[in-house]
């Protein structure tokens, strides 16, 4: 029996990895309890009225509370950070916490965190843009590690320094670490509380409210993934942990603390854009008066959309927006994952999004998810 802690349970990803957790059928999840970490004590009623005796909520500070993560790390086997991937003490506290249960005749702990694609991006209108390049999490892995260390070390970004510190920490302490390094994720969330990603939904309001779609440059890139591909994905991990004798050790990452990239699709910014523009075109709400009468993408300013979509923050909204992040993930294929939710499911939410966009259910703003850092 292994102890699992939950963060993040309350928002997109998180609220998605608990539920899909608890409906699993799979005999080796169907008898645990998930302890979760929750600020909001309303909410941590909510989670106990819903899933029972399946779930404890423990009230917490957040990830600036260093001294209580460490702590309260130290009494489990297997971490799951799904919460703001930007705040690296937090983070690299629950791995100092995790390292106190090393030892002989111990089960490995592990520590599952939750990063983003842009930690790789170029930022193509403020320094030289860079050639293209396809980041394979198994065949580069550790050029992927010493890439982020060199980009972080010459400026740092906090996704990134969150990042580096949970695997370098890991792997100083003998702790098992994973960086799920996420892409684009789409799709309606089946946690209980938020379930809206936020690239989709960002772009789409920026496209009703103008009128027109909008691009930094040509060519900026994201991949994508369907949020319950990516719950699928930590499932899998949780499973392959407790299911093994090894308990993963050696296999999940082959030996050392990864980056696992979870990419099931590739896209253009300005492809995005185009797609909110013809759902909203087909539906009537454009044009409308003082919008223009046909479907247009304006080159737009950095300033304008940091100011508009990434609370302010140009180096989130450059790497974002403007930058190339190319991933390729073999290393979760090889464990078994396979996505399900493709084309069909990432042309469906254009329609699903401006839906819930005109039924105002759209409320994430990149301030929380960033902790309303301009760095």
């Amino acid at each position: 029996m292994s102890n699992i802690l939950l963060t993040g349970v309350t928002g997109y990803v998180g609220g998605t990895v608990l539920s899909q957790l608890l409906a699993s059928t799979e005999p080796s999840l169907t008898g645990l309890t998930f302890d979760l970490l929750v600020r909001d004590a309303e909410k941590a009623k909510k989670l106990e009225k819903e899933y029972g005796n399946r779930v404890n909520p423990i009230q917490w500070a957040g990830l600036e509370d260093t001294s209580f993560i460490e702590d309260i790390a130290a009494n489990y086997d297997i971490i799951i950070n799904v919460a703001s991937g930007f705040i690296a003490p937090g983070a690299i506290a629950f791995v100092k916490g995790l390292a106190r249960r090393v030892g002989p005749d111990k089960p490995a702990p592990w520590m599952l965190h939750i990063s983003g694609c842009t930690n790789l991006a170029d930022r193509p209108l403020t320094q030289r843009e860079q050639p293209f390049r396809e980041w394979e999490d198994e065949k580069d892995a550790t050029a992927i590690l010493e890439q982020l260390k060199a980009l972080d070390e010459k400026e740092p970004y906090s996704q990134r320094t969150a990042e580096v510190g949970v695997l370098e920490a890991a792997a100083a302490r003998g702790v098992q670490a994973v960086s799920v390094n996420t892409p684009v994720i789409f799709g309606e969330g089946t946690g209980l509380f938020n379930r809206q990603g936020l690239v989709i939904p960002s772009i789409m309001g920026y496209v009703v409210q103008h009128g027109y779609g909008w691009k930094l440059n040509e060519t900026a890139n994201f991949d994508r993934v369907h949020i319950l591909d990516l719950a699928d994905l930590f499932v899998l991990l949780v499973r392959t942990i407790i299911e093994r004798p090894d308990r993963g050790v050696g296999h999940i990452t082959s030996g050392k603390p990864a980056v696992i990239f979870s990419e099931a699709g590739r896209v253009l910014i300005k492809d995005i854009n185009q797609r909110c523009l013809d759902v909203a075109f087909a539906s009537g709400i454009l044009p409308r008066e003082g919008t223009p009468k046909d479907k247009e993408i304006r080159l737009v300013t950095l300033q304008e959309i940091a100011d508009e979509l990434t609370a302010g923050s140009m180096a989130v909204a450059e790497r974002g927006w403007a930058g190339h992040k190319s991933t390729k993930g073999v290393r979760a294929r090889a464990l078994g994952w396979e996505p399900t939710r493709l084309q069909e499911a990432w042309e469906q939410d254009f329609l699903d999004e401006l839906v819930a966009l005109q039924e105002n259910r759209r409320m994430m703003s990149m301030a929380s998810c960033i902790g309303t850092s301009k760095k």
